[in-house]
């Protein structure tokens, strides 16, 4: 006699989701109350570290809350609920910024809790990329914009503080300092750190929310003119054109490499690619056909071409600053 598993199981399953999400909800729970343990028995000094000093808040209770969100839809699912791809889109979305946030908090202060919340964050946001209905809107575009947003976005508030620091505690070196040459003090003290009259930073900290904004609305579905393509594409020109001064005057006449403003150059790089050849692709710019199949080609091989962009950038430090030696 064989027997069938419950018609419950059989018709709505027991979506992954749901058992990443609650994995998740204990992990980060765990870290969170060890991280409140550690500041009760400090003796009324905060025992913060890592992401928590800098969010003034264990990072491990904003992953609690975005698993919190995956084990909810998970258990909608198994309720009977039909999720939408507006819904997807939007968790895409979440997991993708939540993944970079994880990355950041774990590089900061390694624990194996964090570690683990990174692995089950990248678990959901993977989950939810097969169920994003590809119809013809550029996903994979929308998404690296948005996780690009938030790292550049991150990136320049960083620099905004230690650039406030250089004013309220000038005897107290960056947080970003490493050594004499991997620092960000000088980059901030420079008259190249205030090009147009105020901190450099506070361009990054507006143009990235404004990108942030718009990778939201192409995720979701929303059809730009091609004028605001167009836009876009001269707005990460700029940015691209911005950033290859930088580059010039750090290693050239700073003689240094800030960490901070490496990651926005690691995120404007590829953002600068992608935008331009999907453009190029899609005819959003007027070019002749054979561009146009130039730079769909070109349009899968951006990871590639990122990597050889930094190669460059490398190659230019090491000649000029001697960088391997001095690490």
């Amino acid at each position: 006699m064989t027997t069938t598993p419950p018609t419950f199981l059989l018709r709505r399953g027991i979506p992954t989701l749901t058992v990443v999400g609650a994995f998740g909800v204990v992990v980060s729970f765990a870290s969170t109350v060890a991280a409140f343990a550690g500041i009760e028995s400090a003796s009324g000094i905060p025992k913060l570290i890592g992401a928590d000093i800098e969010l003034g808040y264990p990072s491990s209770a904003f992953s609690m809350a975005l698993f919190v969100i995956a084990l909810t839809i998970g258990v909608a699912q198994l309720a009977g609920a039909v999720i939408s791809p507006t819904w997807w889109r939007a968790l895409a979305t979440i997991f993708a910024v939540g993944v970079v946030f994880q990355v950041w908090a774990t590089y900061l202060a390694f624990t194996w809790l964090l570690a683990a919340q990174l692995v089950l964050m990248a678990v959901v946001f993977a989950l939810t990329v097969p169920r994003l209905r590809r119809d013809g809107r550029p996903l994979e575009l929308g998404i690296f914009l948005a996780v690009a947003s938030v790292a550049g976005f991150f990136a320049a508030f960083r620099l905004t503080i230690d650039k406030v620091g250089t004013f309220t505690t000038p005897n107290i070196a960056p947080s970003c300092n490493i050594s004499v040459l991997v620092q960000c003090g000088t980059n901030l003290k420079s008259w190249q750190g205030s090009l147009f009259g105020f901190p450099n930073p506070l361009l990054g900290v507006g143009g990235w929310m404004a990108l942030l904004v718009i990778a939201t609305l192409i995720i979701s579905g929303v059809s730009f003119a091609r004028w605001f393509w167009i836009a876009i594409n001269v707005g990460v020109t700029l940015a691209l054109a911005f950033v290859i001064w930088l580059v010039y005057t750090s290693i050239f006449e700073l003689h240094t490499l800030c960490p901070w403003c490496m990651a926005t150059w690691s995120v404007v790089i590829p953002s600068f690619w992608l935008v331009t050849f999907y453009n190029l692709k899609t005819g959003h710019i007027p070019v002749p056909a054979s561009i146009r199949r130039i730079a769909a080609a070109a349009y899968s091989y951006v990871p590639l071409i990122t990597l050889l962009s930094y190669v460059i950038v490398a190659i230019i430090a090491q000649l000029r600053l001697d960088l391997i030696n001095h690490l």
